[in-house]
C-alpha cells in the first residue's frame, strides 16, 4: 500500500506520467463515444461555426464602468505587491515551474488525444480543422519551451537568499538593478505564460468541441455546451494573440532581451 501511495504522490511520476494519463484517458473517454459527423453535416470550420451561432439563441445584457480612484494609493500597493510577487517566486520558483508543466503536459495529452481519435473517427472532413487544432498545439508546446528556459536560466541560488530574508529586504539589497529587472521579468513572464496556456487551452477545447457537436451521440449535449462556453477565444485573432503573448513570453523570460532593456532604463 506504501508503495502504490509513494507512487501516486510522486512530483516526477505527477508531472511526466499521471497527468498526460489523466489527458489520455479524458481525451479517449470524451472523443471516442462520439459518432462521426453526419451526412448533412457542415464541412469547414466557418460553416460549423455559421450553423452553431444560428442555432443560438442569445439574450444581451448591460454592464457598468467604474472609475478608478486614489493612484497613489494603488501604485504603492502594486509596488508592494511586485515585491511580493518576486519574492515568494524566488522561494518556490520549482513548485511553480513544477504545476505549469503539469497543466501543459494534461491539456497537451488531453487536445492530442482528442484530436487523434477525432481524426481517426473522420471529423476532420476538411484542411481548415486541422489549422485551428494543430495551430493552438504548436503554441502550447511552445510554452513547454517557455518553462524550460525559465527553469534554466533561474540562479538557484536567488532562493537561498530569498529564504533568509523579508520580502522587503531581498528586493531592495538583496537584488542588484539587473536582478530585479530579471526577477520581475521572470514572474511576468510566467504570469503570461500561465494566461497563453490557459486561453489556448480553451482555444483548443472550442474548436475540438465544434468538431464533434456535428454528431449526434451520448455527449452532442455536452459538446454543445463546451462550443457555447468558449465561444468568445474562437477566430483567427485569438491565435494571433496568442502567438504575440508567447512571444512577448519569451521575450521576458530571455535574460538577454526585456531585462537588459528594462536595467538601462
Amino acid at each position: 500500500m506504501q508503495i502504490f501511495i509513494d507512487l501516486v504522490t510522486n512530483a516526477n511520476l505527477q508531472a511526466w506520467v499521471w497527468g498526460p494519463l489523466m489527458g489520455v484517458l479524458c481525451g479517449v473517454l470524451f472523443a471516442g463515444i462520439t459518432n462521426p459527423p453526419t451526412v448533412n453535416a457542415p464541412v469547414t470550420v466557418i460553416q460549423t461555426t455559421r450553423t452553431y451561432i444560428t442555432n443560438l439563441t442569445t439574450k444581451g445584457g448591460s454592464s457598468g464602468s467604474a472609475s478608478g480612484e486614489g493612484a497613489g494609493a494603488v501604485f504603492f500597493a502594486l509596488a508592494i505587491g511586485v515585491m511580493f510577487l518576486v519574492w515568494k517566486y524566488a522561494i518556490y520558483v520549482e513548485l511553480v515551474h513544477y504545476y505549469l508543466w503539469m497543466l501543459l503536459s494534461t491539456l497537451l495529452a488531453f487536445s492530442m488525444t482528442t484530436a487523434l481519435v477525432s481524426l481517426l473517427k473522420g471529423q476532420f472532413t476538411s484542411n481548415s480543422w486541422a489549422v485551428y487544432i494543430v495551430a493552438p498545439i504548436t503554441i502550447l508546446a511552445g510554452c513547454g519551451g517557455i518553462i524550460g528556459l525559465a527553469k534554466s536560466s533561474f540562479d538557484p541560488e536567488l532562493t537561498q537568499l530569498a529564504s533568509q530574508r523579508t520580502f522587503f529586504d531581498f528586493y531592495v539589497h538583496g537584488l542588484s538593478a539587473y536582478g530585479r529587472s530579471l526577477m520581475m521579468s521572470q514572474v511576468l513572464g510566467m504570469v503570461v505564460t500561465l494566461l497563453v496556456m490557459v486561453f489556448t487551452g480553451l482555444a483548443l477545447l472550442h474548436y475540438l468541441a465544434l468538431m464533434n457537436q456535428r454528431s449526434y451521440g451520448p455527449l452532442h449535449r455536452f459538446w454543445m455546451f463546451l462550443t457555447g462556453a468558449t465561444l468568445f477565444f474562437s477566430g483567427k485573432s485569438w491565435l494571433f494573440v496568442l502567438t504575440c503573448g508567447l512571444v512577448l513570453a519569451y521575450l521576458l523570460i530571455d535574460p538577454r532581451y526585456i531585462p537588459v532593456w528594462m536595467t538601462q532604463q
